[in-house]
C-alpha cells in the first residue's frame, strides 16, 4: 500500500526531479564500479592475480561438471586386484611375505591370463629370512648347532616372479625434502625414451622431485618396468583432480604407473611431445605414445578422467585370487593393478567424484582414459576464447545495466547466463574444459552492482516520502513497511500468536514515594530493561500501559517457536526486575514485584486506528485472555501464569496445572498453568514437587479432599513459598465445610479481572 502511494507521490509532487538528479550523481560511479569488476575477473582468469574465492568456486564448477556427466560404462579391461579388509582378514596383515606376492603374480598370469600387472604398492624394503633369524637365535643357546639350512630368500622368490611376466613397478617421488628426510633409496626403472630435442625437454616446466623412494634394485631390474603413484599436483583444497603424466629426476623423464603400463604394453615406443612455441615460450600440449594421446598442461598435468563413483571399476579381493576362488574369465586378458583400499592402509583420496576414493581407482581411471582417449583438454586458445567471452559479456553489461530496471537486469542476465552455461557445457561435451564459474561470478556482480545502485536512487526517493509520511504513521512502521515486501493492510490479518501482559505489583504505593520529577526517570530505568529481554527473544512490544507492557511473539516476523520464545521473554524479565530491585533497594526504595499472562492462538494483527494515526498491534479474543491471566498471578501467588494453549505449544518448558477457571467475560473453563523451567534443567527436587502437587490436584479433581488436604498440607510444610498450595488448603476447608455436590466440574470462578 505504502509503496503504491509513494510512487503515485513521487510522481505528482513538484519533486519529480529528484530521480534525475540523483542518477546524473550516481551514474559515474555505477559505469566505474561495474568496470573494476570486470577488469578484477579478468585479471584472475588471465593470471595476474590469484582471487582464492574464484579458484575455489572454478573447482566446485568442474567437480559439478564432473558428477554431472559421468560415463557410468564399465571397462571390462581392467580390473582391480584388491588389497581390501577381507584380505588382510584372511591372509594377515599386511605386509604380506614376497613368497605371499610371488604366487599372486603368477596365479594372475599363469592361471587367470591377465595382460600385465601393475603394483600400486612399493617395495623399499628387503625382506628378512625368518628361518635365519631364528637359527641364529637357536645357535647362540646351543652353539654346536649347524649353519642354518640355505633357503632361498622371499625377494629372490618375488624377483624370478616379476622377471618372468610383464610387470610394472610402483614407486614415488617426494616434490619437497626436509634436512630430516632421509636420501632418496631402492631403484629407478628405466625412463622414458623421448623422441625430442633435449633443449624442449629442459624447457618444460614439468615437476622437479627432490627425492624418490624407489622398489629394491632386485626388484625393480627383474621387472619390465615402474611408474610412480605420487601426486605433487593435488589442488589446496585437497582433491585430487589432476596429475602428473611424467615427473623430470636428472635430465630424464619418468612415467606415472598408468602411463608406464601402456608404454610396457607397447613395447616402450618413443614418447612424442607435441608443443607450442610463440613469443620464445614453449607450451606443452600433448604427450604421445604407441598412438595414444594424452592432453596435458603447460607443466605435464593431465585432468583425470573420472569414469564413475567409488566401486566403478572391477574390484576382485586378493583373497579371492589367492584361494582361487575367482571365475578365470573374469580376468583373462585384463590389465591389472594390485592396490589397497583397506583404509588402514592410508591409500584413500578425495575426489570430485567422492570425498573417500581409492588411490588404485584413480590410476584405474587414467588408465582408461588413455585406452578411450577420453581425457579433457586445456589448450592454449581455450583461455582466450575465455576471456575475449568475458570481456564482451563484461562491456556489454556495463554499457547497458546503469539504464535497465531492475526486472530487465535480472531478466538480462538470466539470459547470458543461460547462453554461457549452455557453450561451456557444449565444450566440455568436446573434451575441452573452459572456465565456467569466473563468467557466472561476473554475471552475478555486474548484477548486484547495478541493482545496488538502482535500490540506492529509489531510496533516496522513499526517504523523502518518508520523511513526509511519518507526520501521519510513526516513522519506524514506515520504514518497516518501505524495506519488506510483506504487506501491511489497514484490515490486518490473522496468524497464530502468543501475547503477554505484566504489570507492576505496588507500584503505585512505590511511586508516591518519589518526586514527580524523578518519576519519568525511574519509569525508564524500569521500561528499558524489561523491553530489552523482550526484544531479545524475539518479542514485540505493543504498547506501554503505565508500569503496564503488552507484548506479542510471532508477528510482525513469522515465528514457529513464538510460545517458547514467549516463556523465555518472560523469564527474563523476572530476572531484569530482580536486577532493578537491586539497584532500587539499595537506594532506599522499596522491591518491587511482577505478575505476567501469556496466551496463545489465534489474534488479529496489523496495522488498526484510523486515518490519522496507526498502531501495529494485535486484537481480539485470545489477547483479553492473555490480560486476564495477568490479573490472577496474584490471586494465585506465582509471577507467571499461563494457559493450557501455550504449555502445550511449548512442550520443552515443565508447566503445573494451577486450576480450572472461568475468567470475566468468558464461560468456557480453562486450565491454567505456572511455566517452572525446561524439563531437562529441572532437579530431581523440582520434579518431585511438581508430582507431588499433580498428585494433589488429581485428589482435588476427584473430590477427594481429605485426600488432597494431606498431599497440600504436606506441600505446604516441605516448600513453605507454595502460595499455590496454601490457597488450595483455604479452598478445601470451604469445600470440606460445604460439599460442592456430585455436578461439581472443579472449576473456580473469578469474578474480577
Amino acid at each position: 500500500m505504502l509503496f503504491y502511494l509513494s510512487a503515485h507521490y513521487i510522481h505528482v509532487m513538484p519533486e519529480g526531479k529528484l530521480a534525475k538528479v540523483y542518477n546524473r550523481k550516481l551514474l559515474p560511479w555505477q559505469y566505474v564500479g561495474s568496470l573494476c569488476i570486470v577488469l578484477a575477473l579478468l585479471g584472475e582468469m588471465a593470471g595476474f592475480w590469484t582471487l582464492r574465492l574464484m579458484e575455489r568456486l572454478e573447482w566446485l564448477s568442474y567437480d559439478l561438471r564432473v558428477q554431472a556427466t559421468l560415463i557410468g560404462d564399465k571397462d571390462p579391461s581392467i580390473v582391480l586386484i584388491d588389497l581390501d579388509e577381507r584380505s588382510l582378514s584372511e591372509i594377515g596383515q599386511w605386509p604380506w611375505t614376497r613368497h605371499q606376492i610371488a604366487e599372486l603374480t603368477t596365479i594372475l598370469f599363469e592361471e587367470y591370463g591377465i595382460s600385465i600387472l601393475g603394483f600400486d604398492i612399493v617395495f623399499a624394503e628387503p625382506e628378512g629370512n625368518l628361518l635365519a633369524q631364528q637359527w641364529g637365535q637357536l645357535r647362540e643357546r646351543y652353539p654346536d648347532l649347524p649353519p642354518a639350512p640355505d633357503v632361498e630368500s622371499g625377494d629372490a622368490i618375488l624377483a624370478s616372479a616379476l622377471a618372468t611376466y610383464p610387470v610394472v613397478m610402483g614407486y614415488y617421488f617426494q616434490s619437497q625434502a626436509g634436512d630430516s628426510d632421509p636420501p632418496s633409496s631402492g631403484a629407478l626403472p628405466i625412463p622414458l625414451l623421448v623422441d625430442a630435442e633435449p633443449e624442449i625437454i629442459e624447457a618444460v616446466p614439468w615437476p622437479r622431485p627432490e627425492r624418490f623412494t624407489g622398489n629394491l634394485a632386485d626388484l625393480q631390474h627383474a621387472a619390465l618396468g615402474g611408474g610412480f603413484f605420487d601426486n605433487p599436483f593435488v589442488d589446496a583444497d585437497g582433491v585430487f583432480r589432476r596429475v602428473p603424466v611424467v615427473q623430470y629426476w636428472e635430465g630424464a623423464l619418468y612415467p606415472n604407473l598408468p602411463t608406464a603400463m601402456i608404454y610396457t604394453l607397447f613395447g616402450q615406443p618413443p614418447v612424442t611431445l607435441k608443443v607450442s612455441e610463440g613469443a620464445g615460450i614453449i607450451q606443452l600440449e600433448t604427450i604421445e605414445l604407441g598412438g595414444f594421446e594424452i592432453p596435458v598442461d603447460a607443466r605435464g598435468g593431465a585432468l583425470v578422467p573420472w569414469y564413475g563413483p567409488r566401486g566403478h571399476f572391477t574390484y576382485i579381493s586378493a583373497a579371492d585370487i589367492l584361494f582361487r576362488r575367482t571365475d578365470p574369465r573374469a580376468l583373462e586378458g585384463a590389465l591389472a593393478i594390485f592396490g589397497a583400499s583397506a583404509p588402514g592402509l592410508m591409500d584413500l583420496r578425495s575426489t570430485p567424484v567422492a570425498s573417500v576414493y581409492p588411490g588404485p581407482e584413480i590410476n584405474a581411471s587414467m588408465l582408461a582414459g588413455i585406452l578411450h582417449q577420453s581425457y579433457k583438454a586445456e589448450p592454449p586458445y581455450t583461455l582466450a576464447a575465455a576471456l575475449l567471452v568475458l570481456g564482451i559479456v563484461g562491456g556489454l553489461s556495463t554499457l547497458l545495466f546503469p539504464r535497465l530496471q531492475a526486472v530487465s537486469i535480472v531478466a538480462s542476465s538470466a539470459l547470458l547466463a543461460a547462453i554461457h552455461t549452455g557453450l561451456n557445457l557444449w565444450a566440455w561435451q568436446q573434451n575441452w574444459v573452459l572456465p565456467f564459474a569466473s563468467g557466472l561470478v561476473l554475471l552475478l556482480l555486474l548484477s548486484l552492482w547495478h541493482l545496488t545502485m538502482n535500490f540506492w536512487r529509489e531510496s533516496q526517493q522513499k526517504s523523502w516520502v518518508t520523511d513526509r509520511f511519518g507526520q501521519y504513521v510513526p516513522p519506524e512502521l514506515v520504514d518497516e513497511m518501505v524495506h519488506t515486501p510483506e504487506s501491511f493492510g489497514l484490515e490486518g490479518e490473522q496468524r497464530d500468536l502468543s501475547v503477554l501482559f505484566s504489570d507492576v505489583r505496588g507500584f503505585t504505593s512505590f511511586s508516591e514515594g518519589i518526586a514527580p520529577t524523578e518519576l519519568t526517570n525511574v519509569m525508564n530505568r524500569l521500561l528499558t530493561p524489561i523491553t530489552k529481554a523482550i526484544h531479545q527473544h524475539r518479542g514485540t512490544i505493543d504498547k506501554y500501559m503505565g508500569d503496564a507492557v503488552m507484548a506479542f511473539w510471532g508477528a510482525p516476523l513469522a515465528d514457529a517457536e513464538h510460545a517458547r520464545h514467549s516463556l523465555e521473554g518472560a523469564f527474563a524479565m523476572l530476572q531484569a526486575l530482580e536486577e532493578i530491585n537491586r539497584e532500587f533497594t539499595a537506594e532506599g526504595m522499596k522491591a518491587l514485584a511482577m505478575g505476567i499472562g501469556i496466551n496463545s492462538g489465534p489474534m488479529n494483527v496489523g496495522n488498526m486506528g484510523s486515518e490519522f494515526r496507526m498502531a501495529y498491534t494485535v486484537m481480539g479474543d485470545n489477547v483479553n485472555l492473555g490480560s486476564r491471566l495477568e490479573g490472577l498471578t496474584k490471586a494465585y501467588g506465582v509471577n507467571i501464569i499461563i494457559s493450557e494453549a501455550t504449555a502445550t505449544a511449548a512442550p520443552d518448558w515443565a508447566c503445573r496445572c494451577i486450576d480450572r477457571v472461568r475468567v470475566k467475560g468468558r464461560t468456557t473453563p480453562i486450565s491454567i498453568y505456572e511455566p517452572i523451567g525446561i524439563h531437562i534443567e529441572l532437579s530431581s527436587e523440582t520434579k518431585e514437587w511438581i508430582k507431588r502437587h499433580e498428585k494433589a490436584m488429581n485428589a482435588y479433581a476427584q473430590q477427594q479432599f481429605r485426600q488432597a488436604y494431606d498431599d497440600f498440607s504436606h506441600i505446604s510444610h516441605d516448600y513453605p513459598t507454595d502460595n499455590v498450595a496454601r490457597l488450595y488448603l483455604e479452598r478445601i476447608d470451604h469445600y470440606l465445610a460445604e460439599p460442592p455436590g456430585p455436578h461439581w466440574d472443579g472449576v473456580w470462578t473469578h469474578t474480577e479481572k
